[in-house]
């Protein structure tokens, strides 16, 4: 049986073969009875439209390539699920790769996406290794949940976190805070500024300083353990944690020595997760339906040129999600 053509398609729906394209590709006007009739004969022969004459045709491959540093994070799963979605939803497929915190892999994903000749890449998020080699591939680029520089990018508000994370913990009476995450962190900006504004000091010794090259949860674990070999006793009733793998390993080390969340400590994780939903941790919530909707957006109009060269840089707003692992001080 031979293949069917658009000319036929055109022929069954008695339209032009230039009509039945640009309802495929979604482009231009058509009159909404028109465009039915022409899908409802696509549909009752099968049609299949060929990618791969359209890319050749339009010089595009309706393929997005999506760079990802890690998987171990559940909150990177939800992500990298609904941007499929989306992109879905736009007609596009993706690519993904992750680099595994490794810059020579970040970087060979990023030669094969340019081989397979993809029509924009999404960065969830990457190192600074290669940003500015990237930038040099004029490719549409967004780069999201990171507020980024070189690139069109779509992230949260950190520091804003940081600081809704802190007056929790003033509004319910804590005096002694800790911290638990990388160095530098935005979050710990914001949580110490706010607790400044609020004639209250951070003591460094209650940072639990977790090294750049903690990407899992034993790793978390082990930088965790180590914090609490060398001290005697801990000298905060709150904590915030860089995410919800940290707040996860928190609980457990403190509660195999007796600290109970939150009667001990009250603990905040970071970015919402299925995981924080199922154990109970209070935690930051990002909006990742937004932050993936804006991002899909920005990159579908650099693709098609629609917006000016001037970048866009975009910190949404983060909200406290309260839950059981966080309660009043008492007094």
């Amino acid at each position: 049986m031979s293949k069917i053509t658009m000319k036929e398609i055109a022929k069954l729906a008695n339209v032009s073969q230039p009509t039945v394209s640009r309802i495929i590709n979604g482009n231009g006007d058509v009159n909404d009875e028109m465009a039915k009739r022409v899908r409802k004969v696509i549909e009752d022969v099968g049609y299949i439209p060929n990618k791969a004459a359209q890319t050749l045709k339009r010089s595009q491959s309706h393929i997005i390539g999506v760079c990802v540093t890690q998987m171990y994070n559940p909150y990177f799963v939800d992500l990298i699920d609904a941007l499929e979605q989306k992109l879905h939803e736009m007609g596009y497929s993706i690519i993904l790769h992750n680099s595994r915190h490794n810059p020579i892999t970040e970087w060979e994903n990023i030669q094969n996406f340019m081989a397979r000749q993809v029509d924009g890449i999404i960065i969830v998020p990457t190192g600074t290794n290669n940003l500015s080699r990237i930038s040099k591939l004029r490719i549409p680029t967004v780069v999201i949940t990171q507020n980024n520089k070189y690139f069109d990018s779509v992230g949260i508000n950190y520091m804003q976190a940081g600081r809704i994370a802190g007056q929790y913990f003033i509004n319910g009476g804590h005096h002694k805070f800790g911290f638990i995450g990388h160095f530098p962190d935005e979050k710990f900006s914001g949580f110490e500024s706010i607790l400044y504004e609020n004639n209250y000091k951070f003591e460094q010794k209650n940072y639990i300083k977790l090294d750049v090259s903690s990407t899992n949860n034993f790793l978390i674990r082990q930088d965790i353990e180590k914090y609490f070999n060398q001290i005697e006793h801990i000298d905060f009733t709150c904590a915030i944690t860089t995410n919800d793998i940290a707040a996860i390993e928190f609980m457990r080390a403190a509660q195999e020595r007796n600290i109970k969340i939150p009667g001990d400590i009250s603990l905040i994780g970071f970015d919402d997760t299925l995981l924080s939903k199922i154990l109970g941790i209070t935690s930051i919530h990002q909006p990742i339906e937004k932050m993936v909707e804006t991002t899909v957006e920005i990159l579908w109009n650099r693709i098609d040129d629609k917006i000016s060269s001037d970048l866009i840089h975009l910190q949404l707003e983060p909200t406290l999600v309260e839950r059981t692992s966080s309660m009043r001080k008492k007094k």
